[in-house]
């Protein structure tokens, strides 16, 4: 107990600014908690999850607005369920839910500074740390809702690939698939994280035959974690679903936004009735009651209407429709705020210049990596990944909440940037300081 406590004391006086801003962040989130209250809930998706989560633990269900679905994956209802279990389904479960949520979020910010630490010195990396001090960060913790589980499970896959590509051990392979699959389980679209470390792995010329066998073997490590889910889907709407369905309505989204887009009036949405299947007409039918399958079809019926959408679209204004997916979304991804509602009464616009000066760091940063080629392989995992995610968001809806899951990585990219700035000047000092005491002598 005695070693215990001396050894977190010899942490905490080793890394005092960083204690310091997690102390820091420990506050907040609790005034948060009492600012906003600890039954707040901005009766969206998050009031969906929780309930969701009841009807796990009440019925053994994975449900979604009402009605047994796979438009999610399971990861939070699972989470929330247990709580259940401990907690009852009363008003206890949602405090300690907060709770649970502000741990995860401050654990979130450890894993980061561990990531900057592999770039960075401790100073550099506590001060961009801070980042996660910004208001939409904290209002979002407060909100039950994948985000807040995601990033860290991110992070920690993150963390470990980016020590599997320096060091190649079989440890950091393992607990990096381990991430994965739990990233998978809270949000799919993690799935293509795997492209971005192949690529660099090929970059860096790893063995090919060692890279097919880890290939094959986390393939099926993958493949084998999902069965449950595969099964049970299958056995639910009898149907191959290997993660969610529901795409279509996010695509669906995605085609009003913009500019130039056709208006709904200016459509016959008639036509798509010849592309849609008995089972489709049957469960859409007004007389239908809401069930599985209605929702199901719905869903499926607006990837129709956005691909009836999409299609017309460029028909009439190829430039519109070019500028939309090619400016418009992406600038959503890149500068935009998860930030409905105001914490401690902060105005938006005081978010927003957190946004301007990570997205400028980051873009200095990234200057400074090239120019002086420094931790090019680790720039190129954490750019291919984040440049995979906008592109998969872009195709589909982009959407302020997706987009603050991905700030982080620019962030480990603001401290690689940062301690090659510091680094450079701090060499110049003492090269000029050498000069001036030459010249004195």
């Amino acid at each position: 107990m005695i070693v215990g406590t001396m050894k977190v004391l010899r942490i905490v006086k080793s890394h005092w600014l960083f204690s310091l801003i997690i102390l820091l962040l420990i506050v907040i989130k609790v005034l948060s908690i009492i600012d906003l209250g600890y039954d707040y809930t901005i009766n969206s998706d998050d009031l969906s999850y929780i309930n969701s989560g009841i009807t796990l633990y009440e019925e053994g269900k994975i449900t979604m607005h009402g009605v047994t679905s796979a438009q999610i994956m399971p990861g939070l209802p699972i989470i929330i369920a247990m709580f259940c279990f401990l907690f009852g389904i009363g008003a206890t479960l949602i405090l300690a839910l907060k709770i649970f949520y502000a741990i995860l979020f401050i654990v979130t910010v450890i894993i980061f500074y561990k990531i900057a630490l592999l770039f960075s010195n401790k100073y550099i990396a506590s001060i961009v740390s801070l980042f996660f001090i910004a208001p939409d960060y904290i209002w979002m913790n407060n909100l039950i809702l994948t985000e807040t589980p995601f990033i860290l499970f991110m992070l920690l896959l993150i963390y470990y690939s980016l020590l599997f590509l320096r060091n190649h051990r079989n440890k950091d392979f393992y607990l990096m698939l381990l991430y994965f699959i739990i990233a998978i389980y809270i949000r799919p679209n993690i799935i293509v994280f795997p492209i971005a470390l192949l690529i660099c792995l090929l970059i860096q010329k790893y063995n090919i035959k060692e890279l097919v066998r880890k290939l094959i073997l986390g393939i099926s490590i993958v493949i084998i974690s999902l069965i449950p889910w595969i099964y049970r889907n299958y056995k639910t709407f009898d149907m191959f679903i290997p993660l969610t369905y529901g795409s279509g309505n996010p695509l669906l989204l995605g085609t009003y936004q913009g500019s130039g887009y056709p208006l709904d009036e200016e459509l016959n949405y008639e036509i798509l009735n010849d592309s849609m299947s008995k089972e489709m007409q049957y469960y859409l039918s007004e007389n239908h009651p809401r069930d599985k399958y209605k929702v199901y079809y719905s869903l499926e019926y607006d990837k129709l209407k956005a691909e009836y959408r999409i299609s017309e679209w460029w028909k009439a204004n190829k430039v519109s429709f070019i500028k939309s997916y090619l400016i418009f979304k992406p600038k959503i991804m890149l500068y935009s705020s998860f930030y409905w509602e105001e914490v401690f009464n902060i105005d938006i616009k005081v978010n927003l210049a957190f946004r301007i000066i990570d997205l400028v760091l980051f873009l200095i940063s990234s200057i400074l990596i090239l120019i002086y080629r420094t931790n090019l392989l680790e720039y190129a995992f954490l750019m291919i990944f984040y440049i995979l995610q906008i592109i998969l968001y872009c195709v589909a809806f982009a959407y302020e909440r997706y987009a603050i899951t991905l700030f982080p990585i620019r962030f480990i990219i603001i401290a690689i940037g940062l301690y090659i700035g510091y680094s450079k000047i701090k060499t110049l000092l003492k090269k000029t300081q050498r000069i001036n005491l030459a010249e004195n002598q």
